[in-house]
């Protein structure tokens, strides 16, 4: 098993996030917008600060709940990033007025419905790669020839499990219903008002319970989501070499709808999986998901077992329950240029809503995105 798709490839030298201007993410959304309806929609440009942070600090400037927000995606801090959120029943004057360091709002319109995560159709990046060497723009080159034509592994990037890896240790924790170690985990090296708000609920009511569901419910859920995250990493990493390959027993996943299908002729699925029409898929576990046959049905259930966990372990009510799904082994690398700026190469491309930039940067300085 290798780390890379790209593995024959020498790594490039140079330096990424020197700067937050290094980084710079774009949404663009899945639909047009009316411009009428009682959800005000109104796109902003952060740097360093996370969509929560955003999101938590609009809430106390509006005396609104956290959860009143709509956002498409989560963003990283540590980068420019240009994102929608949505607020039913606020003014743009009240948002445009908005005094928060390191946010600025760009626009402002309404539509009907509130902005629900997945609500994107893709993030455009452009990422800049400081003091290459000699010889680092033809690897690049190659390194994107090769993305372009086998698609891009689909890794979820280290970002998806926090601080010091702590989010999945949470969502485990959550899972097997043991808040009192949640709590532990959420207080560990942070002091932050939402760990106070746990903390303090926790004491007034005698149980850590109260406490964990005192928090803002989509925090809960990206807690056991990122668990499934360490699943689908787990079935990518031993699929690797052969993610833009269908077997019998594949759950093949449709790139245009998102539907999935049991592969049961792995020869008559090849046109369209050379057309990039459909890819294999790894599961997101939960009542939900589609569960592969034979061999491959082996390698998902080998992944569940090294985290301890059965098919099962989603179904557990609350806002942290998940109903779970399959995710592509592969995405395609669309638009994707390379320009020469002095030592620096300056990279440019778009990827589906969901996928990381970071495994491209991985794949072209072979650092492991979930490393």
């Amino acid at each position: 098993m290798t780390d890379f798709l790209t593995q024959d490839i020498p790594a490039i030298t140079g330096r990424v996030r020197a700067e937050p201007e290094d980084f710079v993410v774009d949404e663009r959304l899945a639909y047009e917008l009316t411009g009428e309806g009682t959800h005000l929609w109104f796109r902003i440009e952060k740097r360093e600060l996370t969509t929560f942070e955003v999101i938590r600090r609009l809430a106390r400037a509006f005396g609104r709940r956290e959860d009143d927000f709509g956002h498409a995606g989560l963003k990283d801090r540590n980068a420019v990033t240009r994102q929608w959120l949505s607020l039913e029943f606020a003014s743009p004057e009240d948002v445009e007025a908005v005094d928060i360091a390191g946010l600025d709002v760009l626009e402002v319109t309404r539509h009907g419905n509130k902005l629900k995560v997945g609500h994107l159709r893709s993030n455009r990046f452009q990422i800049r790669v400081r003091d290459t060497a000699d010889g680092d723009e033809a690897r690049a080159r190659e390194v994107i020839e090769v993305l372009t034509a086998r698609g891009l592994p689909n890794w979820f990037g280290e970002q998806r499990f926090g601080h010091r890896g702590v989010t999945p240790k949470l969502g485990r924790a959550l899972l097997a219903g043991d808040f009192d170690e949640f709590l532990r985990l959420f207080a560990e090296g942070s002091s932050d008002g939402l760990v106070r708000r746990a903390l303090s609920t926790a004491e007034q009511r005698g149980r850590a319970e109260p406490g964990v569901r005192s928090l803002p419910k989509r925090f809960l859920s990206l807690c056991t989501s990122a668990v499934q995250s360490e699943v689908f990493n787990r079935v990518l990493a031993a699929r690797l070499q052969t993610l833009d390959q269908v077997c019998d027993g594949d759950i093949a996943y449709k790139h245009d709808n998102g539907a999935c299908f049991l592969v049961k002729d792995a020869a008559e699925e090849a046109p369209r999986l050379a057309r990039f029409e459909i890819s294999p898929s790894a599961p997101l576990p939960g009542k939900a998901c589609l569960r592969a046959a034979g061999a491959q049905a082996d390698i998902e259930s080998t992944a569940m077992e090294q985290l301890h966990l059965t098919w099962d372990s989603f179904d557990v009510g609350g806002p942290w329950s998940q109903k779970g799904g399959r995710r592509a082994l592969r995405v395609p690398l669309a638009r994707a240029g390379i320009a020469r700026e002095g030592d620096d190469l300056v990279l440019d491309f778009s990827l589906p809503k969901g996928s990381y930039a970071t495994a491209v940067l991985g794949e072209l300085l072979k650092v492991h995105p979930i490393a």
